[in-house]
């Protein structure tokens, strides 16, 4: 690996990854404003209700959100091909898939409500706090899917200052607009959700036209029109599969939500604050991990694969490094930063037990996250499906047989267990698919 790390590829990767990173930390930086905001009223019942309300609704910013995984693979491989025609199809065919699968959450709204409510069975107060909460920020979910789908878009033709200046207003606006609503207002938990809302309709106007600016720069011609039959098949197995591995990921953190909420409402409260954090963290190290992606595509479109492990091992080196900064600020500095996120002297007490344990996830999960990309870009999202669901069991057994002995202890071994699980498999699978290519040429 040494051989191959250089001084060009990375700074290539960090050209698409450092402007990717600053845009996606909006997101981590919106949930930590909200849960300040949430961690600063009158007692830990709201900052509870925040975390159980984003568990119903996050998810399927995650499930959907991840066929960008696919948009970005398909339109960089098609990009290395020259087929411009393509790349508005491309767009075109997944806002659309964003747009139908917003409508049926909407419709089926009531229904997931009850089935969540009946799975957690939560206190009064929390139950009508987050079924406020829930009601509101669930019309937001169009307009998220289609801004989480298109920056994947950006991010296939390398435009990752497209995908910064679009997160940023979403950003910005939803600072400016929790102020009017929850500090002017005083609407509390219900200001957060109106302040998401209203952030998301108004970047998805500013992205309109930011898809126009594009679209004249590599001139295409805007067309309503979408990918043929059989590319729709090609990009809707990798949709399903993409939609089974992040369904998986993400019943991790319901499962995750739902056994800390039996063990208390301040450990929920805790659970929420840091999930918080390691998303920080997670998104930071996806940047070398995303940076990597187009390019990884083009390459393997063009099967140049020697090209394609210069670029990933690269990337890799990049995401350790990464990695290991968070884990260290996490470990030396993890009880000053849950200080700054809630002044509730319970839920602060009930965090400093388990930081050091929170703090190893990144440099756990550094491996798995790199391999995710490499494999997103070359568009094998079958091996991304299986492994997850191998990952997903072994944590299910863990944090099951774990918290009857220890407790909330088990909650985040056993997402060490998950992290380490991941990198494994996929790593299987990569040498499978090098040796493949290997073996061919």
């Amino acid at each position: 690996m040494i051989t191959d790390i250089n001084k060009k590829d990375t700074k290539l990767i960090w050209k698409i990854a450092f402007p990717f990173i600053l845009g996606s930390l909006w997101q981590p930086i919106i949930g930590i404003l909200n849960t300040y905001v949430a961690g600063h009223l009158e007692n830990e019942n709201f900052l509870a209700s925040l975390a159980y309300g984003n568990s119903i609704i996050h998810p399927f910013y995650w499930i959907f959100g991840s066929v960008g995984m696919a948009i970005t693979g398909f339109t960089s491989q098609k990009t290395g091909l020259n087929e411009k025609d393509k790349i508005l199809s491309i767009l075109n065919t997944s806002v659309m898939f964003m747009i139908i699968a917003s409508i049926i959450i909407i419709i089926f709204q009531s229904g997931l409500w009850n089935l969540y409510s009946y799975i957690y069975d939560q206190n009064p107060i929390i139950e009508n706090l987050t079924k406020d909460y829930y009601s509101i920020s669930i019309l937001g979910i169009a307009p998220q899917l289609i801004i989480v789908s298109s920056s994947s878009w950006f991010l296939g033709l390398k435009k990752p200052k497209k995908i910064f200046q679009i997160w940023s207003v979403l950003g910005i606006s939803h600072m400016l607009s929790i102020y009017i609503f929850t500090s002017y207002y005083d609407l509390k938990l219900v200001g957060i959700a109106y302040s998401t809302i209203l952030s998301q309709w108004l970047t998805l106007v500013f992205l309109i036209f930011q898809v126009g600016i594009i679209l004249k720069d590599l001139k295409i011609k805007f067309f309503i029109g979408f990918l043929s039959k059989s590319e729709i098949v090609f990009l809707g197995k990798s949709f399903i599969n993409l939609f089974v591995r992040t369904f998986m990921l993400q019943s991790i953190y319901i499962v995750g939500t739902y056994v800390s909420t039996n063990l208390s409402s301040t450990i929920l409260a805790t659970y929420g604050l840091f999930l918080q954090l390691i998303s920080v963290s997670y998104l930071t190290i996806d940047g070398p991990t995303l940076g990597s992606s187009p390019l990884i595509g083009e390459n393997f479109a063009e099967k140049n694969i020697h090209r394609l492990k210069k670029i990933y091992k690269n990337a890799f080196l990049s995401g350790i490094i990464t990695a290991l900064l968070f884990s260290l600020i996490f470990l030396i500095f993890g009880n000053q930063l849950i200080d700054a996120m809630t002044d509730i002297k319970s839920v602060r007490i009930e965090s400093y037990k388990y930081i050091y344990l929170v703090g190893f996830l990144p440099i756990v999960s550094a491996w798995s996250f790199q391999l995710d990309g490499a494999f997103s870009g070359m568009l094998k999202t079958k091996e991304m499906r299986d492994t997850m669901i191998i990952s997903a069991i072994v944590y299910f057994i863990a944090i099951f047989s774990i918290t009857n002995f220890w407790g909330n202890y088990g909650v985040w071994i056993a997402y060490l267990f998950f992290a380490l699980t991941r990198g494994i498999s996929l790593n299987y699978h990569m040498n499978k698919i090098l040796n493949k290519i290997h073996i061919n040429e």
